[in-house]
């Protein structure tokens, strides 16, 4: 876990260092900053496995920081951080790239588990980015041998068309043959042993092989195909089947279009058919590890959504637990201080904390406005007493301010929320916002 490296960045120094403290027990190697423009000059200086930044920074904004990070390290692990549960902006921030987003606050189990599940999904990213890069250049070394193959196949035909192993000329009237000399030598005979008549040529072919030889001649001689040209096996004298390419055609007919003389060459084609069945095997064999990488990738894809669910599973889960323990754990002590109070202002201060614990247990389950969102976190605490119908004096009371601060901080409200010089009362606009 300390190979990782983790980068803070917001503007609330008691955010940022109980991030960093808690982080750096949990075994993470942290750094922080407190204004965007610092943390591109880290992001360019040393090298982080994770940001964790704040939607709103007082020089640029999360959404400028996270284009920019990624621009510089494609890698690099990016949590959004917001305190007012801008689902929008989260949403926006996950499609330019995000890869996860927490809202403020949050305990150190949830952040170390988004930490861990980023990093966890990028380790399997990773592996299917490898094992498709492995397989892509797999497949491109089979194209390459099978291009290869492919040429070799072209040169050897060139090279047996230009130079045969031998020639023939069988005259149609008499049924005479002439045979080459290298026609008997490239089978394997000597040339005491040399073919001179169609009887033993036709001993020689392959009986699978024989009708559909006799039948292209045939063919070829009445005029029904162009040219004479087929492959067939003949018996070498080492008693094996050697692949032959014959090629001919009729060179004289009489008057009445009947052949006369044919003539041809003969070829041993038998390195080339080596070749087709070493491309054929070779492409069966590339064929079964598509379908093998193909297997895995798919399990990789059941794996990731495994995770994504049960990721989606703990958070439901963590977050019913934190509104049961408000529920069981604080809310029955509030109601027992309400009996022993005395004051009016504890039973002010009482009221306010049951109304904040209300508005964090509705943030757990509801998204508050955007234009809310924009208020800095003392214009949240005097909107939330504002919005309880505390009157300037009360607020400042309460947060130990000046009842001139306080104004301030409901003018600039009133702005954020786009209702300055109008007559809508602050305290209606803002119950409608949560």
């Amino acid at each position: 876990m300390k190979d990782n490296r983790i980068l803070i960045v917001d503007d609330e120094p008691v955010i940022r260092a109980t991030l960093v403290r808690e982080l750096q027990v949990a075994g993470y190697d942290v750094s922080s900053c407190g204004a965007g423009q610092e943390a591109i000059e880290l992001l360019q200086t040393d090298n982080f496995d994770v940001l964790i930044t704040d939607l709103l920074l007082p020089d640029m904004d999360g959404i400028s920081l996270l284009k920019i990070s990624k621009a510089q390290n494609i890698s690099i692990l990016v949590i959004i951080l917001t305190g007012y549960g801008d689902m929008a902006s989260a949403i926006d921030a996950l499609r330019l790239g995000a890869d996860d987003y927490l809202t403020k606050p949050c305990d150190t189990d949830e952040i170390i588990h988004r930490i861990q599940f980023c990093i966890e999904k990028q380790k399997l990213l990773s592996q299917a980015t490898y094992h498709q890069l492995k397989l892509a250049g797999e497949i491109e070394r089979r194209r390459q041998a099978e291009h290869d193959l492919n040429l070799n196949e072209q040169r050897l035909q060139l090279a047996l068309d230009a130079a045969s192993d031998g020639v023939w000329d069988r005259n149609l009237l008499t049924h005479q043959s002439y045979y080459g000399e290298n026609w008997h030598r490239s089978l394997g005979y000597s040339d005491e042993e040399a073919i001179f008549d169609d009887a033993s040529w036709e001993a020689l072919l392959h009986p699978d092989d024989k009708e559909k030889v006799l039948r292209a001649r045939k063919e070829h001689s009445e005029g029904m195909v162009d040219k004479y040209e087929i492959q067939y096996r003949m018996r070498n004298k080492q008693g094996n089947w050697q692949w032959i390419l014959s090629r001919g055609k009729v060179i004289a007919r009489d008057k009445r279009g009947k052949p006369l003389r044919i003539i041809g060459t003969h070829t041993n084609i038998t390195p080339l058919k080596e070749v087709q069945t070493e491309l054929e095997e070779a492409r069966s064999e590339l064929e079964n590890r598509v379908r093998e990488r193909t297997a895995e990738l798919e399990e990789i894809n059941v794996a990731l959504n495994t995770l994504l669910k049960k990721r989606e599973k703990d958070r439901q889960v963590v977050q019913q637990q934190v509104l049961d323990n408000i529920n069981t754990l604080v809310q029955p002590y509030v109601e027992k201080l309400r009996t022993i109070l005395a004051t009016p202002e504890q039973h002010m201060y009482l009221n306010i904390l049951e109304a904040n614990l209300g508005e964090l247990s509705s943030s757990m389950a509801h998204t508050i406005s955007i234009k809310f969102s924009r208020l800095t976190p003392t214009e949240i605490q005097v909107a939330n007493l504002v919005k309880m119908g505390k009157r300037s004096k009360e607020i400042a009371d309460v947060l130990n301010l000046s009842p001139g601060t306080i104004n301030i901080h409901r003018k600039n409200i009133r702005k954020k929320l786009e209702i300055t010089n109008t007559r809508v009362n602050l305290q209606t606009v803002l119950s409608t916002l949560s």
